[in-house]
């Protein structure tokens, strides 16, 4: 399934946003209620910068999302890491082109809106073997944590070396797209 991506710009890209989100919380987390979303969005819209996933029809079938952080891990529009907190992608559009793809977008992004980003920084929860099997593709596991949604493997790449990755890559997983 084709996909293409938008930078949430305006109140009402936000609100599309978050009402994907609430419709399909269970794609985040299968444990999430409504309150857990309306919370997700409360604590993270401030800081953070969206990007919409659009079918053909500009229906949004996923988002993710991401934010600069300093050295001690606290907000810094000019920060050296970014941390990509979560995303969702509607799973008929989960295959290796569209995550690709998007990828790209996202890091062409932080760089043009960043130029200080050295390091890039993402979690998985410890028992998702797929992601976590995606993630050692392009990241070094530097450790874990307890996360809000259970124990999470943190990921961890330089910023640079994410770029080369992703501009000589074909594809990220076996389910290949021509």
């Amino acid at each position: 399934m084709r996909a293409h991506f938008r930078v949430c710009q305006s109140d009402a890209d936000l609100a599309q946003y978050a009402l994907f989100f609430i419709r399909h919380q269970k794609e985040f987390n299968h444990q999430f209620s409504l309150a857990n979303s309306l919370i997700h969005i409360l604590r993270t819209v401030q800081h953070s910068h969206y990007i919409l996933v659009l079918d053909d029809s500009d229906q949004v079938v996923g988002w993710g999302h991401y934010r600069f952080l300093n050295a001690e891990q606290q907000h810094d529009p000019h920060g050296e890491l970014a941390f990509l907190d979560s995303t969702i992608l509607l799973p008929a559009y989960r295959g290796g082109r569209t995550f690709l793809q998007g990828f790209r977008f996202l890091v062409n992004q932080i760089s043009a809106q960043n130029p200080h980003v050295r390091t890039v920084q993402f979690h998985a929860l410890a028992d998702n073997d797929y992601l976590n099997r995606l993630y050692h593709k392009f990241a070094h596991r530097i450790g874990q944590s307890e996360g809000y949604h259970g124990v999470e493997n943190v990921y961890e790449t330089d910023f640079q070396s994410l770029m080369q990755y992703l501009l000589t890559t074909k594809s990220v997983d076996n389910r290949i797209d021509p």
